[in-house]
């Protein structure tokens, strides 16, 4: 199934506290919301790479596969704290590494993900040669004899 990521779902990273600390610091002299443009680059991301691989097909716009969800996130709890200049933890650097790492088998087929319910117009095909093996006609057992 393909999903949007939600705020509720963000508060399964980040502490409310924190989130909202973040939130206020970011919020200096005119500027908005860091939350929502976060969560659309983080999309953004995510799709790009699942359209790298040519036979991923991608959801509705705005939405990520539900297996890439944990990802996402470690991904949005990393970007958010540098938006207002403060250093994650040593974890979230390592658990948004891993993200990408799995982003990019994801981007060479080596990870498997589910077909969109209802598939975006976009286009994923890279341009990628598709190569299928022949059927053979003709085997040991089938020649014997000739």
């Amino acid at each position: 199934m393909w999903i949007s990521i939600t705020e509720a779902d963000v508060l399964t990273v980040l502490s409310g506290p924190e989130l909202e600390a973040y939130r206020h610091a970011a919020k200096a002299s005119g500027q908005s919301d860091p939350v929502a443009p976060t969560l659309a680059q983080v999309v953004a991301l995510v799709r790009g790479y699942v359209g790298a691989w040519g036979r991923n097909r991608l959801g509705e716009a705005g939405t990520i596969p539900e297996k890439l969800l944990a990802p996402a996130l470690d991904l949005i709890a990393l970007r958010l704290p540098q938006r207002v200049r403060v250093n994650p933890n040593e974890v979230r650097k390592l658990n948004a590494q891993a993200a990408l790492r799995l982003l990019e088998q994801v981007a060479n087929g080596l990870f498997d993900i589910e077909e969109p319910l209802t598939p975006d117009a976009e286009s994923t095909d890279s341009g990628r040669p598709t190569i299928t093996a022949r059927v053979r006609q003709f085997g040991a057992a089938r020649e014997e004899g000739v």
